[in-house]
């Protein structure tokens, strides 16, 4: 069993050698890093790839449009709303065990929705694979949070972190399409869940030599009561979200978000009964009060919102305006992705020596690249869909920018004991802003449009599609400043604990066993 520490002990035991500062990563360590990478690389391209299979779905299982929807949100609303009890229950149970029953799951139900019969079977089995993914993905966080305790160590980790988000994009969006292309078997869209299952079986066999066990001190009971609220409140917040601006924003949505925000008060109040009570609450009252944590998810919250606005905006361009197809259209989001990537990789020195400064850089050059949409929405279909992509790809590197430090910052505030509720929260909030990025980002793009993108009137032509693109893209452009600004007010608040908890959180101890 091996102690993970944030500071050296200041005494030595007599005749004993000292080190100073906590103690660098190993080889097994990186190993082990790499393949819990690969499983949130998987969750990650099972959340696009849908979107590029999806007419073939349609047309196979002979699904409606509204049940595609719940195809494609299902595994979302489901990832997010169990995002927070996932990963506190890695702090129960350790991050490694949680993590393994995590892919186990997310291998299964990756299966039974390749066998899936028809729509109800599968949107039933995403939701499986979703609150799969809530158990799994957590745990990422979590174990580079436990494990890379060195500064210079977590930067790398975090970068890579960044990486394999980028890289799961890219995956999700042209992946889906070459195997579709290639129709393995003539299996269709199928593959795309099966290709899933010996990559979770690699990962479940080589997490069991690499993957450091790690656990909360203090062992914390699951807060039932807390887990129940959050499984209810998401879905009741984010189905509305994501299916309002499809449907027009129907009388039911209000009701949904009124007794959302009536829940959410009633939650916190509960999670602040359980901890006065001596219990453990599912949100613990140190977490939210770290300092800068609120601002940082806000933070998070903004950068993830437009991030899902720009992907929504620029499909439909590409698609509905350009009239290219879902293989072409996803080309075009590569050096996006790769430009993520290249960033990500990039951040382990720069955010050394700049901190939380790269993130008010990157929403700097995410802006910049926004804002020269307008001058290349004006071109012919194939050298305006090449402009684009090196656009987007500008636009790559701002959002690698952003992402990494940003993600070490909120990890250095959190308690190591606190890890996985704090990647859980860290988490969900990006699954909400990327679903609140998606509904009003996309009503803002129609009412620019004056119709709906997905079956334009016959007087649409590309004219209105580009000025309606360039009108989004100075929005996105306002919210990647914002990102900025944020990022630039979080840097000027400093770590430690809040003024209740006497202790700062560079100088408190978790361990775990090895």
């Amino acid at each position: 069993m091996r102690t993970v520490t944030r500071k050296a002990s200041p005494k030595a035991t007599a005749g004993a050698s000292t080190t100073t500062g906590p103690p660098r990563a190993t080889g097994r360590d990186w190993a082990g890093l790499t393949v819990v990478l690969l499983a949130m690389f998987m969750s990650q391209i099972d959340m696009f790839i849908v979107n590029v299979a999806a007419p073939g779905i349609q047309a196979d299982l002979n699904a409606g449009f509204g049940q595609l929807q719940f195809v494609i949100d299902g595994y979302v609303i489901a990832y997010a709303a169990g995002m927070v009890t996932g990963g506190r229950l890695g702090d129960r149970i350790g991050r490694k065990r949680t993590f393994q029953y995590g892919v186990a799951a997310f291998t299964l139900t990756s299966l039974l929705c390749a066998l899936a019969p028809g729509p109800g079977t599968l949107i039933a089995a995403r939701v499986l694979q979703g609150l799969s993914a809530a158990v799994m993905t957590p745990q990422v966080l979590s174990l580079i949070r436990a494990v890379f305790v060195h500064e210079r160590d977590r930067a790398r980790a975090v970068g890579a972190y960044g990486a394999s988000i980028g890289a799961g994009v890219i995956a999700g969006l042209v992946g889906g399409g070459l195997l579709l292309d290639l129709d393995v078997a003539g299996l269709g869209w199928r593959m795309i869940f099966l290709i899933n299952v010996p990559i979770g079986a690699a990962i479940l066999c080589a997490a069991v030599p690499v993957v450091s066990e790690s656990r909360s001190a203090d062992r914390p009971r699951l807060d039932i009561a807390g887990a129940a609220f959050t499984a209810v409140l998401l879905p009741l917040v984010l189905i509305p979200l994501i299916l309002g601006g499809e449907h027009g924003w129907p009388w039911w949505t209000y009701p949904c978000f009124v007794l959302g925000a009536v829940g959410t008060l009633a939650f916190l109040r509960w999670e602040r009964r359980t901890e006065a009570a001596g219990n453990d609450p599912l949100l613990p009252a140190r977490l939210l009060r770290a300092r800068g944590f609120p601002l940082s998810m806000g933070t998070v919250l903004m950068f993830f919102s437009g991030n899902a606005g720009l992907f929504l905006v620029l499909t439909y361009h590409l698609q509905s305006g350009l009239r290219q197809t879902p293989l072409a259209a996803s080309l075009v989001f590569v050096p996006l992705g790769l430009g993520f990537i290249v960033a990500s990789a990039a951040c382990r020195r720069l955010a050394a020596r700049f901190g939380i400064g790269v993130s008010v850089a990157g929403g700097l050059v995410m802006a910049a690249g926004l804002v020269a949409v307008p001058a290349v929405t004006g071109l012919d279909g194939s050298d305006q869909a090449v402009a684009l992509a090196a656009v987007m790809g500008v636009s790559g590197l701002g959002q690698g920018l952003v992402v990494a430090p940003l993600v070490d910052t909120v990890l250095t505030r959190v308690h190591p004991d606190d890890a996985g509720a704090g990647s859980g929260v860290l988490n969900t909030v990006t699954q909400a802003g990327m679903a609140f990025g998606v509904a009003v980002i996309g009503a803002l793009y129609r009412g620019f449009l004056g119709t709906n993108p997905q079956s334009p009137g016959p007087d649409t032509d590309l004219t209105d599609f580009a000025e309606a693109f360039d009108r989004t893209a100075y929005v996105l452009a306002a919210l990647a400043v914002g990102t900025a600004l944020l990022a630039f007010r979080l840097g000027r608040v400093p770590a430690g604990a809040s003024v209740e908890d006497g202790e700062g959180a560079e100088g408190r101890t978790g361990t775990g066993p090895r």
